[in-house]
């Protein structure tokens, strides 16, 4: 039996390109993880400590691998995608291959637009769950 790890973080914009990849990779969340994504991500910052704890339970659970589109040209790597809500909110965290954020940021997805859904702006903070199966 796995264990509910929790964290809390700080909401903060990203660069700006969530919605741009997100979409392009739509059509591979939608075969892989059965939903169709708002086009962007929210982010949450956590503290080190908090990350590898994260990155702990994380590890004891089996990613969905969300291989990347083809698109001439472009160096596209796949994402990880990991089960997980946001203030009760049912989402995906995700890790893609490639990325330019630091340690310590957390990616989510879902259909929705987290923002509105939860409420939430920029220096909010919010609760982030994780059901690990505890070995990890």
């Amino acid at each position: 039996m796995g264990k509910t790890a929790r964290f809390r973080g700080v909401v903060f914009s990203g660069l700006g390109e969530g919605s741009f990849y997100v979409s392009i990779y739509t059509p591979q969340f939608r075969r892989a993880l059965g939903i169709r994504p708002y086009p962007g991500t929210l982010n949450i910052r956590i503290d080190e400590a908090s990350y590898e704890e994260l990155d702990r339970c994380l590890s004891s659970i089996r990613p969905i691998r969300v291989n990347p589109p083809r698109l001439p040209g472009a160096r596209l790597g796949g994402v990880l995608a990991y089960p997980a809500r946001v203030n009760g909110y049912e989402v995906y965290i995700v890790r893609p291959e490639i990325t330019v954020y630091k340690r310590g940021v957390v990616e989510v997805i879902a259909e929705k637009y987290l923002r509105a859904e939860l409420g939430v702006n920029d220096g909010d903070v919010v609760d982030l769950e994780v059901d690990c199966d505890g070995e990890g």
